[in-house]
């Protein structure tokens, strides 16, 4: 499982894959503990990027200084994705990770 130390601001970053052209589709996460599930309004405005193996991703900020600070409160998180386009809004789950 990926880490991370609660001390740290960095983004984290979830893969997503799909049939159109991703980039110019409004993103948003949410960051939660395990075992909780996104609420309506916790969705913050999240970035498109490419990382090192050719992938779209998914990512935004966590840790002090963001919208998801952790630093009190360690544990298995996970982040969630929602895609909105002209017809769906699907909202993906993405791989838990630790804040140490």
């Amino acid at each position: 499982m990926e880490q991370f130390p609660r001390g740290g601001t960095e983004y984290l970053t979830v893969i997503i894959t799909g049939d159109a052209s991703l980039d110019t589709l409004p993103v948003h996460m949410q960051v939660l503990p395990y075992g909780v599930r996104p609420t309506t309004d916790g969705w913050q405005p999240a970035e498109w990027d490419t990382d090192d193996d050719g992938n779209t991703i998914a990512k935004i900020l966590i840790g002090p200084d963001s919208l998801f600070d952790f630093s009190l409160a360690p544990g298995t998180k996970v982040p969630w994705v929602k895609v909105t386009t002209s017809q769906e809004t699907p909202v993906l789950e993405g791989t838990p990770f630790e804040v140490t």
